[in-house]
């Protein structure tokens, strides 16, 4: 009798549901751009149900509007409200390819969080003015060289132990093979001065320019799962292995992609080869420019010694993990874990985001 009741009690709860969403009376237009260095939204608000309503995709110089995220390339266009929405505008810039830093596009690391990645990995030279810059190309990488790394080495590097900012010591040109030597205890780095783009200056060779301290940071362990492994994206492409300048690495696709420009094989596929895509300069300068990232098999750094070179990636997170250990995205041909673990002393790349505010 009693679960009769609580049946009828729950169907009558569900119809009242049903009622009052069908009655609503006013719905949300939300009008977003892929990417607002791009371009700018107008018409987003509150209307009521069969308002006719106009949104506007407003293009920065140098860029143009593609289409919304439904496909619809009207501009203005003029919708009828009957429910809450989401409208993006794709926007794609003319610049980016060789010379050009690569554009800004937008890369979800959760359900709330956006980022930009930054146009290279990060390198460091103790001879250097500001000794912090991104690399000049987003393929490019010290490999071998990073052998010689000391105190007194006086080029490039960009393998560096966890942590290694500059900050309380943690040089990076570190060596030594203590584990407590790197980051700070057992404790993450994010948002902490041990984070190298919270630390520093970093200068950008191309555009001849210098990001203040605290404009860039490293990506969690958990950023790195939900950007390879959770994320939604229009084209439904996460990642890709591929070769860039003949260079083996792993491509990340932006949120917002269209992949009418260069078609990808073995996409979100962990154990794909490298050769599944072998991309021109002509083709990837199209894909720069639509914002893809790419991060080089570079390696990692044993004290003095260098392995995977081209073969290997190793990228830091800001996580610390079990004692002595810090987390990190690995990939070769064959394999990707966004959550690996090791020691803190090993030299390994880092490739840095900001937030999309």
């Amino acid at each position: 009798m009693m679960k009769n009741k609580f049946l009828r009690l729950s169907l009558f709860c569900l119809v009242g549901m049903m009622i009052l969403s069908s009655c609503k009376k006013e719905f949300t237009i939300t009008v977003q751009s892929n990417n607002y260095e791009w371009g700018t939204v107008s018409g987003g608000g509150t209307y009521a149900k069969g308002a006719e309503v106009r949104i506007k995709a407003i293009p920065e110089e140098g860029c143009y509007f593609k289409s919304w995220n439904d496909g619809n390339i009207d501009n203005p266009r003029t919708i009828t409200v009957k429910s809450d929405e989401t409208y993006v505008a794709i926007f794609a810039s003319e610049g980016g390819g060789e010379g050009k830093e690569p554009r800004l596009a937008v890369f979800s690391v959760s359900q709330t969080q956006k980022v930009y990645f930054s146009p290279g990995n990060l390198q460091w030279c103790a001879t250097a003015a500001g000794k912090w810059r991104f690399a000049p190309n987003q393929w490019n990488m010290v490999g071998y060289a990073n052998s010689g790394i000391s105190e007194t080495y006086t080029d490039w590097i960009d393998l560096f132990g966890w942590g290694t900012s500059g900050y309380d010591d943690k040089y990076p040109c570190m060596i030594s093979a203590f584990n407590t030597d790197y980051g700070d205890g057992d404790n993450n780095i994010s948002g902490t001065n041990y984070d190298w783009g919270v630390y520093n200056a970093i200068y950008h060779p191309k555009i001849n320019a210098t990001d203040a301290p605290g404009t860039w940071r490293t990506l969690t362990k958990g950023e790195w799962v939900y950007l390879l492994k959770t994320r939604s994206t229009t084209s439904g492409i996460r990642y890709a292995k591929g070769k860039v300048h003949n260079v083996d690495g792993l491509l990340i696709i932006p949120d917002y992609w269209s992949d009418t420009e260069y078609t990808l094989n073995n996409t979100n596929t962990a154990d794909a080869a490298y050769t599944s895509n072998v991309i021109s300069n002509s083709d990837w300068s199209k894909m720069e420019a639509e914002g893809c990232i790419f991060l080089p098999a570079a390696g990692y750094r044993l004290e003095n010694s260098v392995y995977g070179v081209g073969s290997n990636g190793y990228y830091w997170s800001a996580t610390y993990s079990i004692s002595d250990h810090a987390c990190y995205l690995n990939f070769s041909s064959g394999n990707l874990n966004p959550s690996g673990s090791h020691h803190r002393y090993y030299g390994r790349s880092v490739r840095l985001v900001r937030d999309v505010k």
